[in-house]
């Protein structure tokens, strides 16, 4: 298979990243799989033979540490066609205001929404250089302010506070990164991968219906008219 097209997925540890690398190795992408160093050597071994999936150990914390992938992926491909921001962390299940933690709250939005807004920052030239570049923010429905709100949601009960307001945060970005980049040819949009009737805390389970929207969304020319996505019961 000819592969002309370059993806970079962003793992921190949560497991989704090598579903997306599977999928978008299905669909002719080389994949640059950037993972810290938490889950590197797992990713690694695993990987190893593959001739299109590419682990390479990543910093997201700094856009200095950001650098060694941005030229990586600058020398070898000269563009970027699709950014999957999946990197996250969850913390605070079930607690109550006066047991939150700030120093955890800051650290979750450091990890799901700061390094969200550093990495677009640092690919953001590479994104251009693509025929139709694509951003997919890796969202929640706990994220979903309306849903949290319905009584008759599921997990309407779930008490993350850092967590939720961190993905609510990040649909906002989405959309407005959205509207930004429309004179780009980039297309920006937040994707939900886990059915909440799958989701026990950090599933990784994708049903075969998440797989086709995902193919969908990476091949949609018209995804900046409809900058979130969410899959729910």
């Amino acid at each position: 298979m000819k592969r002309n097209k370059v993806a970079l997925v962003t793992e921190g540890g949560n497991g989704m990243g090598k579903k997306f690398s599977r999928i978008l190795q299905q669909e002719g992408f080389d994949v640059i799989l950037a993972t810290e160093i938490n889950s590197f050597h797992t990713l690694k071994n695993e990987f190893f033979n593959e001739q299109s999936i590419f682990v390479i150990e990543s910093d997201f914390s700094t856009s200095e540490r950001l650098q060694p992938l941005y030229a990586y992926i600058k020398k070898k491909y000269g563009k970027l066609d699709v950014l999957i921001n999946n990197a996250e962390i969850a913390n605070g299940f079930g607690q109550d205001i006066d047991a939150v933690k700030l120093n955890e709250i800051k650290e979750l939005y450091e990890a799901n929404f700061f390094s969200v807004i550093r990495v677009v920052q640092t690919f953001h030239d590479l994104l251009k250089r693509s025929r139709k570049g694509i951003i997919v923010n890796i969202t929640s429905t706990l994220g979903d302010i309306e849903k949290i709100q319905d009584q008759n949601f599921p997990y309407a009960s779930y008490k993350m506070i850092a967590y939720s307001s961190a993905k609510a945060a990040l649909n906002m970005l989405t959309v407005l990164l959205a509207k930004e980049t429309q004179s780009e040819n980039i297309s920006v949009v937040a994707f939900d991968p886990v059915l909440m009737k799958n989701c026990t805390h950090n599933s990784v389970y994708f049903c075969e219906n998440v797989q086709k929207k995902f193919v969908e969304l990476i091949k949609n020319d018209d995804t900046s008219r409809n900058p979130i996505i969410t899959l729910q019961d």
